[in-house]
C-alpha cells in the first residue's frame, strides 16, 4: 500500500499535469484557479486515509476543521459579543476541541480503513461537497467552481486507482502474490450496508442541492 509521501507526491505532480493541460486547452488561464487546481487534486489524493485512525491525513483534515470552525467561531462571537471576552475566548477554543477530539473520536468509532472512504462513492461526495461549499462562498464563476470541485474528486480517485496498483504489483522483483488489499479501493459500497445506504443518501442531498445552484 502507498504511504502518505507516495500518494502526496502522486497528487501533486497530478494536480500539476491537470493545470497545464486546463491552461493548454484554454479552460483556464487564472494563475490563481490553476494554483488552487493543484492543491485541490494534492487534497483529494490523501483524503481517503483519513479513515485511518493514526494518520497523517486524519489528523491534516481534523486540526483543519478545528481551525477553520474556531476562526469562525471568532468572527461570529466579537461580531455578536464583542464586549464579553470570556464568551470570545471560550467559544473558538471549546469549538477546536470538539471538532478535533469529540467528533475525531466519534468519526473513528464508526469507519475502519479500507472501509466506505475508500469508494467511489466518497469520491463523489468528495466533489459534491466541495462544490457546495465553493458556491456558497460566490468567490468564483460555476465553472472555476466545477473545475476545483472535479480536481478533489480527481485526486481522490488517483489515490484509490495507486491502492489498487501497490497492491496487484510487486517491486521488489519477487514472484506476484496478489496482496489482500487487492480490490477494496475502487469499489461502490462497504461491508456495511448501513454506511453504504448513507453514503448514497448523501450523494443524492448534494447532488440535489448543488444541482440546483448551477
Amino acid at each position: 500500500m502507498a504511504n502518505f509521501k507516495t500518494h502526496l507526491s502522486a497528487g501533486t505532480l497530478l494536480g500539476i499535469a491537470c493545470a497545464s493541460g486546463a491552461m493548454m486547452y484554454g479552460i483556464t488561464t487564472e494563475w490563481t484557479i490553476l494554483v488552487l487546481l493543484v492543491f485541490a487534486i494534492s487534497v483529494g489524493s490523501f483524503l481517503p486515509d483519513v479513515d485511518s485512525d493514526s494518520s497523517a491525513p486524519f489528523k491534516i483534515v481534523f486540526y483543519s476543521l478545528g481551525i477553520i470552525f474556531s476562526i469562525f467561531a471568532i468572527l461570529w462571537t466579537t461580531s455578536n459579543y464583542p464586549n464579553q471576552l470570556f464568551i470570545i475566548i471560550v467559544v473558538p477554543i471549546s469549538t477546536f476541541f470538539i471538532i478535533r477530539f469529540v467528533l475525531g473520536t466519534i468519526f473513528k468509532k464508526f469507519t475502519h480503513h479500507r472501509g466506505i472512504f475508500h469508494s467511489i462513492p466518497m469520491a463523489a461526495v468528495s466533489i459534491l461537497s466541495t462544490l457546495f461549499v465553493l458556491q456558497k462562498c460566490h468567490h468564483f464563476t460555476e465553472l472555476q467552481n466545477l473545475l476545483l470541485a472535479v480536481g478533489v474528486g480527481v485526486g481522490f480517485i488517483g489515490h484509490l486507482i495507486l491502492d489498487e496498483i501497490y497492491a496487484a504489483t510487486n517491486f521488489n522483483g519477487k514472484k506476484f502474490r496478489p496482496n489482500k488489499n487487492l480490490g477494496s479501493a475502487l469499489k461502490f459500497w462497504s461491508h456495511s450496508l448501513p454506511m453504504t445506504l448513507f453514503v448514497y443518501i448523501i450523494i443524492f442531498i448534494l447532488f440535489s442541492v448543488t444541482i440546483i445552484e448551477l
